[in-house]
């Protein structure tokens, strides 16, 4: 019995922090949102549960992220309603995949950026707190 346990936890184990991957890789790069006209939200997570985002109209905002039970990536910024996304959670920077409303419409294409961007930049603004 010992000899199936062991292989069934360590398979547990190989599989619990595959669901951690991709937030590893944004942890140190960024998510862009990007809407079929164009318009672009750039997000960072931060360590802990927070993140911060500059969205299509230069607005920027602080929140907090998590995973819900279906592993979709979930946000709140600026006090606005939750949002939830799928996320693949094995991939790195390079990745892109499309984000579905439930009508079966693509709403945004998400893509791992490389590297941090520059929310400053973005945003027009300067002093934002610890904004990276």
């Amino acid at each position: 019995m010992k000899r199936f346990i062991a292989p069934l936890l360590l398979s547990c184990g190989l599989v619990l922090p595959a669901a951690a991957d991709t937030i590893s890789v944004l942890r140190d790069n960024t998510l862009t949102l990007t809407q079929q006209d164009g318009k672009v939200t750039t997000i960072l997570i931060k360590e802990g549960k927070d993140l911060e985002q500059v969205n299509s109209a230069g607005t920027w905002a602080a929140g907090t992220w998590g995973l819900d039970p279906q592993n979709r990536f979930c946000w709140t910024a600026r006090g606005q309603a939750t949002l939830c996304i799928t996320m693949p959670m094995t991939v790195g920077v390079g990745a892109t995949w499309d984000i579905v409303s439930p009508t079966g419409q693509v709403v945004w294409q998400a893509e791992i950026v490389e590297g941090r961007a520059d929310l400053r930049q973005l945003s027009g603004e300067s002093g934002h707190g610890d904004r990276q």
